[in-house]
């Protein structure tokens, strides 16, 4: 099983476990009658849990439907044809890639996988890389070609990672520090 099925499977099964756990929590309101801070309370709580249970259900199954609209096939769709998208990352993760906390780095692609969040930029899509700070919290910032920005901080739900050593790889793998001769070449003629 290749990388991008496994990653499929794995939103799926977060999806289906915080549904589980609703699940149980509704359970646990109906039988046990808590809480008990006002009369029927313990009905609204197994109400409210159970809906969050079949909201969280939902989105596996709609997936299943559909899945171009999956987040991990949506993704890929965005910079080619999912099929290629797919065969292209699941031959590169096979490879060597090099891993700074929820950042893979492969030959020709920058994915973000955070285990809840998936997110691929190929390294020929990125003109900016630079670090940034959202109220004391570091992160980088990765702009591409077709006007995305994607923008990564650093903390328990996006993971831990070292912004300055990302930023590094990121310009390494990209080469924006040091841009191929024959484009400064052609920048200068324009002039």
């Amino acid at each position: 099983m290749g990388y991008t099925n496994r990653k499929v499977r794995g939103i799926n099964f977060s999806f289906f476990f915080a549904a589980l756990i609703f699940a149980g929590w509704s359970l646990y309101c109906l039988l046990s009658g808590r809480p008990r801070s006002f009369h029927g309370a313990s009905t609204a709580g197994s109400i409210l849990f159970g809906l969050a249970a079949v909201f969280f259900t939902a989105f596996p199954l709609i997936w299943g439907r559909y899945p171009a609209k999956h987040p991990v096939h949506h993704e890929l769709a965005r910079y080619g044809k999912l099929g290629e998208m797919s065969a292209r990352l699941d031959s590169e993760m096979s490879q060597t890639v090099q891993v700074l906390g929820p950042f893979r780095f492969t030959a020709t692609l920058l994915v973000y996988d955070s285990g809840l969040e998936f997110q691929l930029v190929p390294y020929d899509q990125i003109v900016c890389a630079e670090q940034a700070s959202d109220e004391g919290t570091p992160g980088v910032v990765v702009h591409t070609r077709g006007g995305r920005r994607y923008q990564w901080y650093r903390g328990w739900f996006q993971g831990n990672f070292n912004p300055e050593r990302v930023l590094e790889k990121i310009r390494a793998a990209t080469c924006l520090d040091n841009p191929p001769a024959n484009a400064t070449a052609a920048d200068s003629s324009s002039a």
